[in-house]
């Protein structure tokens, strides 16, 4: 997963509707995660031998749905994935490239707020370090550290703010740095209260260089980065904004920023943030599968980031 640097300034009309979507997508984004212990079993997370590993890359993603065959034709129409089932632990691909998982829990009773999210994977070099960290800096472990034969090791955790996030300790290498095609991850933003201090939280995660935006106006606070890649950005949410719940909303590159949101309304999903003008030029949105699960769409031309995306 390759991430494009901090969006540019863009007028201060268009922070309203930002945050209107923000609050919405904290409220689908809710969802007890599945124990470690009784997730079916799963593949390695590449299929390329030798790759190095990567600390502090976004490299991969779970989607937890109640609703898996719907999400399956979801995604294989509007992304083109490809899928393969193990055993109820469905991967997704791009031309080739695996990408995802996604794998079917019931909503708990009682939870009605509880639905379908996506969740991120941090490539670390210790899995038990990271959640004994997440533990002392006042984060969650949600799922303990579990050993999985050919994927590796991993964990689940809320951060300090309850913004949910994996980290991963891959048995056959993370995925290499590239530049996404559409069809692949692009972005990773997490929305926090403290954007500063978010920053520094995960600074111990992927031990990241934090690097701060300060044009005005701005899409993003601060930029993580790792071996000279941007992997994720911070943004703060305003303090007149208590109903926005921190979360981390991923992004997928598309060719046709119109095409695809036709796509999706065709397919069941519903459009949460459409594109403006002021925000990069409207190619961004943000939208919700057919069992509510939101996701960002960016249309990238990456003429500017030719051979990868550095910060």
């Amino acid at each position: 997963m390759i991430i494009p640097p901090p969006a540019r300034d863009r007028p201060r009309s268009n922070r309203r509707a930002f945050w209107a979507l923000a609050t919405l997508a904290g409220a689908v984004l809710i969802l007890p995660v599945a124990e470690a212990a009784g997730a079916p079993p799963f593949p390695p997370l590449t299929t390329v031998s030798g790759n190095p590993r990567l600390p502090g890359k976004f490299v991969w993603a779970d989607l937890v749905t109640d609703d898996l065959a719907r999400a399956q034709a979801f995604y294989g129409g509007l992304f083109r994935w490809s899928f393969r089932d193990y055993g109820g632990y469905l991967i997704a691909a791009n031309d080739e490239r695996p990408l995802c998982g996604m794998f079917q829990r019931p909503r708990p009773e009682g939870k009605p707020e509880a639905k379908p999210r996506w969740i991120g994977f941090v490539s670390v070099p210790n899995v038990k370090r990271a959640a004994d960290y997440v533990s002392n800096a006042g984060g969650k472990v949600l799922a303990a550290p579990a050993k999985f034969p050919k994927r590796g090791e991993q964990a689940i955790f809320a951060d300090s703010e309850g913004a949910l996030f994996g980290v991963i300790k891959s048995s056959s290498g993370d995925p290499e740095d590239f530049l996404a095609e559409p069809g692949d991850w692009i972005w990773m933003q997490l929305l926090s209260r403290d954007g500063r201090q978010a920053a520094e939280f995960y600074r111990g995660i992927g031990n990241y260089e934090i690097i701060e935006n300060s044009t005005a106006d701005r899409l993003s606070d601060f930029v993580l980065a790792s071996d000279g890649y941007a992997r994720a950005t911070v943004r703060t949410i305003p303090v007149d904004r208590d109903k926005v719940v921190p979360v981390w909303l991923p992004f997928v590159r598309v060719r046709s920023m119109s095409e695809s949101l036709a796509k999706a309304s065709q397919l069941g999903g519903q459009v949460l943030l459409p594109p403006s003008a002021e925000l990069r030029e409207g190619k961004v949105a943000v939208i919700a599968d057919p069992t509510g699960a939101a996701l960002g769409l960016l249309e990238w031309d990456g003429k500017s980031f030719e051979g990868g995306q550095k910060p």
